[in-house]
């Protein structure tokens, strides 16, 4: 799969803790750690280590930050041409786990640059993909816009819709694959998907936008998706979370990296790669290998 990856490059601030403070609150954490992230940079981690040929458009400082960020990219052997190097500095993300779950605070930095004239001078890498992945953790114009190019040319596009803002239609209406969460859903549908029904409407109002495949993940319980006319389910993987960062962007790479098996091998490879992911600290290095997605696979059966 040749896949183009548009998004956002952050260094992770991670650290530790028992319990989340209190506003004006000090109190004691471990296992501080800094971290190659972005969702952008996490989903083309997981694609290219499950086997895709990526390349990632986006923007980074020409601080230390940016050239660790793109080495690390390049290490995973994917595509850094088309990543604009710019006087502002990278992306930040300060991460807080607890318990294995988190609580991040972002500042975008030079994630605000990937603007439409960057699509532009790339409009040919974007033309000549199988698929093209989108967060919002760059600008929504630049996502509408780049959307409209891939999808008019017959690219699939995979929108991740976080972190949640209102969504322009003409994106919705040019998206093939949507993958979002509990809280994305309902922002986007006005519906809690806390009951089957409710999974039902939320799915069905997603379906009327003309998005061809919409997949709901909903943590321990495993995603719930469409397949042509059809709602399933799909079961978690057993797994002891340790971090859930990079979990749904694990989800999001290693899906694309099935699509073509259909739908519902897609959505079962990437529940199991995302299981994978939480069981391990950190960002882009808790990402699994094909190697291990297959091997995990082959011990449920």
């Amino acid at each position: 799969m040749n896949i183009v990856v548009i998004g956002s490059i952050n260094t992770d601030l991670v650290i530790n803790t028992n319990r989340m403070p209190k506003i004006g609150e000090t109190i004691s954490g471990n296992g501080f750690a800094i971290n190659c992230g972005g969702k952008g940079v996490n989903q083309a981690v997981a694609a290219a280590k499950l086997g895709g040929n990526i390349t990632f458009i986006g923007a980074a400082g020409k601080d230390e930050n940016g050239n660790m960020s793109i080495k690390n990219l390049e290490n995973n052997r994917i595509d850094t041409k088309c990543i604009a190097r710019t006087d502002i500095n990278t992306g930040v993300a300060v991460i807080t786990v607890c318990n294995g779950d988190n609580c991040i605070i972002l500042d975008a930095g030079a994630n605000d640059l990937v603007s439409k004239e960057i699509i532009d001078r790339n409009k040919d890498v974007i033309l000549a993909a199988d698929a093209v992945i989108m967060q919002l953790e760059i600008p929504i114009e630049t996502v509408t816009y780049a959307a409209n190019i891939a999808h008019k040319a017959g690219v699939k596009v995979i929108l991740n819709p976080a972190p949640i803002v209102e969504l322009p239609l003409e994106l919705l209406k040019n998206t093939d694959v949507f993958i979002l969460n509990e809280t994305e859903a309902e922002f986007v549908t006005k519906v809690c998907p806390d009951t089957e029904e409710n999974r039902i409407k939320c799915m069905n109002i997603l379906k009327d936008y003309g998005i061809s495949t919409v997949v709901l993940t909903l943590g321990a319980e495993g995603p719930v998706y469409t397949e042509g006319s059809c709602i399933k389910y799909q079961k978690a993987y057993k797994a002891e979370v340790v971090d859930t960062t990079a979990a749904g962007d694990t989800f999001i790479g290693a899906f694309c990296m099935k699509m073509k098996e259909g739908i519902e091998t897609a959505v079962k490879y990437a529940t199991a790669a995302s299981s994978i992911t939480v069981s391990r600290k950190g960002a882009s290095e808790s990402i699994p290998t094909g190697t291990e997605v297959d091997e995990l696979t082959r011990n449920i059966k």
